[in-house]
């Protein structure tokens, strides 16, 4: 059945395209995928007589700057967010994010919520959930339960980290790029450290009396997981501006924290606070040609000098 893209608003093929994403989680789409399936596309567009999709010409270029303005208006108007997956040419939704308020609503349910004929361990939510079960795929560590019941009883636990003995007094459970993280206090340093969750050895034990500790009134539990050096770095403050092809533009967002200061078809261009220099050029160069730094010259100058010691290196 050939369907009339003219007959579809601009609103509803934007909610087809992320009904369409969410119902190809996790494998992700391309363009072609996109504009064959989703209402509101011409799915003759830019294709030869056998269907395949000419990735070339005026149409191409119309079709794909459609596409991209949608995935655009997918963020910026309702909310949801896709990402790009460069080496496979593939779009996915990016997962749901959380305040703080609701990461603790979740971690405290964590271990207690079961799903039946779902497989799954326990502490762990959207193991094997599919989009049919639910709208929501959270993946939670096993050890959040025991840790979360630590922290209500004010306890202190032990675990092997690395191949060493920790006593830790846990104030916080949080998550940073996708990973579990326990904060809390070390009396044997007498220090602050942050652990994560998938590096500890085999189990946590709960150990001595509860309510041994107290949580200390500088902590603050959202400053505890944000892990981004621009964040507590103590390099001198640059503005950075930088131009990112559109398709990685949502990525880059995510990783530098930045403002979109304007936007074309191509091109973003985004300007975030940078205090730890060397982080970030690891960052930048890791988007390769699809980022370009605007200003400032300082570290302009850094990522060249950078890239100069490494063909230096190599010749």
């Amino acid at each position: 059945m050939i369907i009339d893209p003219k007959a579809v608003t601009a609103a509803e093929r934007i909610l087809n395209l992320a009904a369409y994403l969410k119902e190809k989680l996790p494998s992700g789409v391309s363009i072609d995928d996109i504009t064959a399936n989703v209402k509101g596309y011409d799915p003759e567009q830019s294709r030869d007589q056998q269907g395949r999709l000419i990735g070339e010409g005026p149409e191409w270029e119309a079709l794909r700057r459609k596409v991209r303005r949608d995935l655009e208006d997918l963020t910026t108007e309702w909310g949801i967010e896709s990402e790009y997956d460069e080496s496979n040419r593939l779009y996915r939704l990016r997962p749901p994010f959380f305040n703080l308020e609701e990461r603790r609503e979740l971690i405290a349910a964590a271990s207690t919520i079961r799903i039946d004929g779902i497989d799954g361990v326990a502490g762990q939510i959207g193991t094997g959930v599919n989009d049919l079960e639910t709208g929501t795929v959270v993946q939670v560590h096993p050890l959040v339960a025991t840790l979360r019941d630590a922290m209500v009883d004010h306890q202190k636990v032990e675990f092997l980290y690395e191949e060493t003995l920790r006593t830790l007094e846990p104030w916080a459970l949080g998550k940073w790029r996708n990973s579990w993280y326990v904060a809390g206090w070390e009396p044997k340093n007498e220090a602050f450290r942050r652990y994560r969750l998938d590096r500890i050895s085999g189990t946590i034990s709960r150990v001595g009396p509860v309510e041994a500790f107290v949580v200390q009134d500088w902590f603050d539990s959202e400053l505890a997981f944000d892990l981004d050096p621009n964040s507590w770095g103590h390099d001198p403050l640059l503005v950075a501006r930088v131009e990112v092809d559109q398709d990685f533009g949502p990525s880059f967002i995510s990783e530098f924290q930045g403002e979109v200061t304007s936007k074309s078809d191509e091109i973003w261009e985004v300007e975030f606070k940078v205090r730890h220099y060397q982080s970030t050029l690891v960052r930048l160069l890791a988007f390769r040609e699809h980022a370009r730094i605007v200003s400032p010259p300082p570290l302009q100058s850094l990522v060249q000098d950078h890239l100069f010691a490494v063909i230096e290196k190599t010749t």
